[in-house]
């Protein structure tokens, strides 16, 4: 082999150590952002959210479970982008179900009020 083959040679055996070591030290474990995404479907999920948005909650608790199989198999760009759909779709679930809780309340208040106009109302009138 001639100097100018190994000098080429090892230049690509040295482009290549170089892409992987840089491939590797990118792909770091999600672990923060699957971490977070676990709180918020446990947070969705105390809000009521499998009751008012359950498809949503779904969503996030099915994405958030691929998210942990990626890692496990560690393909953390996987993971992660996963992670933060879970994460998404938890938020949503838990601003939907907050939401239909606050209307609910709303009505609840409307019906409060409508009755006690017309208690007032019968008793101005006697």
């Amino acid at each position: 082999m001639s100097d100018f083959t190994l000098q080429k040679s090892l230049l690509v055996v040295s482009i290549f150590a170089v892409l992987g070591i840089a491939g590797c030290s990118s792909a770091q474990p999600p672990t923060a952002t699957v971490s977070q995404a676990q709180l918020a479907i446990r947070e969705a999920d105390q809000s009521k959210a499998s009751q008012y948005a359950p498809l949503e909650l779904r969503k996030a608790q099915e994405k958030f479970a691929q998210a942990e199989i990626a890692m496990r198999n560690e393909e953390y760009l996987r993971a992660r982008r996963l992670a933060e759909e879970a994460l998404v779709d938890a938020r949503l679930a838990e601003s939907k179900a907050n939401s239909e809780m606050t209307r609910r309340n709303a009505a609840e208040l409307q019906k409060t009020i409508e009755s006690l106009r017309a208690e007032t109302q019968r008793g101005s009138s006697r």
